[in-house]
């Protein structure tokens, strides 16, 4: 007899092949990759923000106190870590994706990394003045992110092309490699500096705009719009919890893609409140982090809650505390929740039901909209990230209220999933007795 395949079969036939094709593209993986290694700078700049702008007034006035400096003074010498470091975020990325796909290509990693370096100050906005052209920190800064990763593929793939067209200088066999790669590197680093150096002057001549701003306002701009909006990070957030339920890896998958967006997004927002501003995108990386991402908490708890059957007892002991803390694979994995159908709908729709009840406090100014000064670890405890990000305890009780709401949706089908292991375990104990007494 033949088997049909059923509709979740033939879903995870549609999106294992398209997990496939996204890990094996070099570029997003490099994207990713280069995320991640900004990623720490983010967390390190957020410590001295956290301290620089202190939610507590009472802090603030401490420090002064204490240090005999005026807060605007000790705020700009913390400031500075941020400065150089979220303040060169383009920069930073386009360095760390460079690199990673000049691995992943297998051509001279400094070479091209360095090359990206001049490709990326040659599309850079300088302003002249007495003292001759400047460059504005805040062109090279998170801003700059977007354009940042179309010069490091730009440059990667021109150099590959040069390089394996053998267009270089050959150095004889007896050259040490550290002196020879450098000569053998300046036919394809000068095409590659040659193609950008032509983009400014058509840039300058024909729009008299800068590569960023044009970048920004045609590509950057939809992109923001598609990321930063309600549709879209729902959209975002289904399709990732699609991809676990079948074992894929769903955050590592729509990281590469949306972390430079929310990145952005974030930093506005950073820049806003450093300013005395109030910031305006309510979707960031750090609404991502802690509010987009309650959902799964709630099969946990329900079962902690109700639960009766010896397995989800012992469940209990195992994934509780590491939920404390966002590790949610002892979870995932022990009751199981991927490939289980009973769970599906939970599944997929209990982050949603956060983030439609997070949007909806933000945009009501129920909620402070999340600072961009604190960009807390994945691993921060939920109530105490959302105090952090937002500034404000009402972004605790936010997140308090979000858990409430996906423990009351997965409730019911926990407890379908409890009754029925109830009945299977009666079952054994019945084979196992009757096993015992033949």
């Amino acid at each position: 007899m033949e088997n049909k395949k059923t509709f979740f079969d033939s879903l995870q036939n549609i999106l294992g092949h398209l997990s496939m094709k996204v890990n094996g593209n070099i570029y997003i993986n490099a994207i990713k990759d280069g995320m991640l290694a900004y990623m720490p700078f983010t967390f390190i700049a957020s410590i001295f923000l956290i301290i620089s702008f202190f939610p507590v007034p009472q802090v603030g006035e401490f420090i002064t106190m204490i240090t005999g400096v005026e807060q605007a003074v000790w705020q700009a010498k913390l400031n500075l870590v941020s400065d150089s470091s979220l303040g060169i975020g383009g920069l930073l990325v386009l360095v760390s994706v460079s690199r990673s796909l000049a691995e992943k290509m297998n051509i001279n990693v400094i070479q091209v990394l360095m090359t990206a370096i001049v490709s990326y100050m040659l599309l850079t906005p300088f302003t002249s003045e007495e003292s001759g052209n400047v460059i504005e920190v805040a062109s090279l800064g998170a801003q700059s992110i977007f354009i940042a990763l179309v010069i490091s593929v730009l440059v990667a793939k021109i150099y590959q092309f040069i390089d394996s067209k053998g267009l270089k200088i050959k150095m004889p066999a007896a050259v040490p490699p550290a002196v020879s790669a450098p000569f053998e590197s300046i036919i394809p680093s000068l095409f590659v500096v040659t193609f950008f150096w032509i983009i400014r002057l058509l840039l300058d001549g024909i729009f008299a705009a800068s590569a960023l701003e044009l970048f920004n306002n045609t590509l950057g701009a939809p992109l923001k719009m598609m990321g930063g909006s309600l549709f879209g990070i729902i959209i975002v957030k289904i399709f990732s919890q699609l991809l676990w339920f079948f074992g894929i890896h769903g955050d590592s998958i729509v990281g590469g893609v949306m972390s430079p967006i929310f990145q952005v997004l974030q930093d506005e927002n950073r820049a806003a409140s450093v300013a005395g501003s109030i910031p305006s995108n309510i979707i960031n990386q750090s609404f991502w982090d802690s509010f987009a991402n309650i959902g799964i908490i709630g099969s946990i708890i329900s079962i902690i809650i109700i639960a009766k059957s010896k397995r989800y007892k012992e469940m209990k002991k195992i994934a509780g505390v590491p939920y404390l803390f966002n590790v949610g694979e002892p979870t995932l994995f022990g009751i199981p929740l991927m490939m289980n159908v009973t769970y599906f709908i939970p599944f997929i729709l209990s982050n949603v039901a956060s983030i439609l009840i997070s949007y909806g406090a933000f945009a009501l100014g129920l909620v402070p909209i999340p600072t961009g000064l604190a960009q807390v670890p994945w691993t921060t405890p939920l109530v105490i990230s959302g105090y952090l990000v937002t500034g404000s305890i009402a972004g605790a009780i936010l997140q308090i209220v979000c858990i409430a709401a996906v423990t009351l949706l997965w409730l019911p089908f926990v407890k379908v999933a409890d009754s029925q292991l109830i009945k299977e375990e009666g079952t054994l104990r019945d084979d196992l007795s009757e096993a015992a007494e033949e």
